[in-house]
């Protein structure tokens, strides 16, 4: 009944406008273009097996209304609201478990409001509240018991850059490059999107403390994820916001990580990690080891790039100490690239060495490789 009401329904409103194309599934008028090639009312998309892929409305070639998209599975993948064409309302991402992954909410077509993120087990990971596309205030973030971990700081604060020599004790990239100092020939690349801010004076202090004695010459790549570009408008390897200098002293390590910021401050949660490596891989001859200062509660953005890295990445991850999980994205970028995971605690270099389908445990949460990836288990 219901397909033969909409099926009537969609018949009489387009019965006094001139129709290019349009197609018949289920009973349903969809897919509409009218004489102007504008998309009209309902339009769906299919997998080849027939399940149904997408729905949305059109409004005179504009998306109206809510928008669904699922996965093979028949699970919902995303679901966002638009307003002639714009996002307006909130987003909200599901899992590949039907479960809610991330909101976000957005006032014509820039963030606005509130953002929360969540662990498989349905708990809170994280909320901001953001302001004209900026985080305004501070990121909450949780275990996944519930329990508050840390906060990070606003855009809106003056970021200080200033190293504190006098106290290393709690910086994981001064311990980490201090433990691991045989590496050479090395890029640095850092996220500094707003969640990261208070790691970039512990790479500062690094560069005070060492940049003397240092034979290695490192060459630096910072990322903010797109320049503030709206989150519909990143693509993948061409997202932007990415910043490289070869520092020669303090001082311009620290104005390329203001310009970055300056710049932008992320948007959304994924990030554009591997583009941002690979553009650090074209600038210097046969470099050795990438170092990637990451956040280990962002998602990569651009994962599916990672074959093109050939050289060992290791991952410093901030605000990770024992008895949390790891991000399993940061994982499979040490294990695909044969390099390693560090926090301000261990070094974690044997992941190449985990055999298939047997599990084995990091900081106190099992993990186990299935079809050549790492996956929480």
């Amino acid at each position: 009944m219901r397909c033969f009401f909409i099926h009537t329904f969609l018949l009489c409103f387009f019965s006094h406008a001139q129709i290019n194309h349009f197609v018949i599934s289920a009973g349903d008028t969809i897919n509409v273009i009218d004489k102007d090639s504008l998309k009209q009312g309902l339009w769906k998309e299919f997998y080849i097996n027939g399940k149904l892929k997408s729905e949305v409305v059109y409004t005179n070639g504009k998306k109206q209304g809510i928008e669904m998209l699922w996965r093979q599975s028949g699970c919902l993948k995303k679901e966002s609201f638009y307003n002639k064409g714009v996002l307006d309302g909130p987003v909200t991402y599901y899992n590949k478990f039907c479960k809610k992954e991330l909101i976000e909410s957005f006032k014509n077509g820039v963030k606005e409001g509130l953002e929360i993120s969540y662990h498989n087990n349905g708990q809170i990971a994280s909320e901001g509240i953001f302001k004209k596309g900026n985080l305004n205030g501070m990121y909450k973030v949780y275990n996944k018991k519930g329990m508050f971990d840390y906060e990070s700081r606003s855009t809106s604060e003056e970021i200080d850059f200033g190293p504190d020599a006098n106290d290393t004790t709690n910086n994981a990239v001064y311990k980490v490059l201090m433990r691991n100092n045989k590496w050479k020939k090395i890029i640095i690349v850092t996220d500094l999107t707003s969640s990261m801010y208070p790691y970039a004076k512990q790479i500062n202090t690094w560069l005070n403390l060492y940049f003397l004695k240092d034979t290695i010459k490192p060459f630096f790549v910072f990322f903010n994820d797109g320049d503030n570009k709206r989150d519909s408008e990143k693509k993948i390897g061409n997202t932007g916001g990415v910043y490289t200098c070869r520092a020669k002293n303090c001082d311009e390590l620290v104005t390329t990580m203001k310009l970055t910021i300056k710049k932008g401050s992320g948007g959304d949660i994924p990030e554009n990690v591997i583009e941002a490596i690979l553009t650090g891989i074209k600038k210097i001859h046969k470099p050795e080891n990438i170092i990637l200062i990451a956040d280990n509660w962002a998602k990569v953005r651009d994962l599916n790039l990672l074959s093109r890295i050939k050289i060992p990445v290791r991952v410093i991850l901030c605000g990770v100490y024992e008895g949390m999980e790891i991000n399993t994205d940061y994982l499979n970028i040490a294990y695909k690239t044969n390099g390693s995971i560090h926090t301000i605690e261990q070094d974690i270099t044997e992941l190449v060495n985990q055999a298939s389908n047997k599990k084995f445990n990091i900081n106190g949460f099992d993990y186990i490789i299935k079809r050549g990836s790492i996956r929480a288990d």
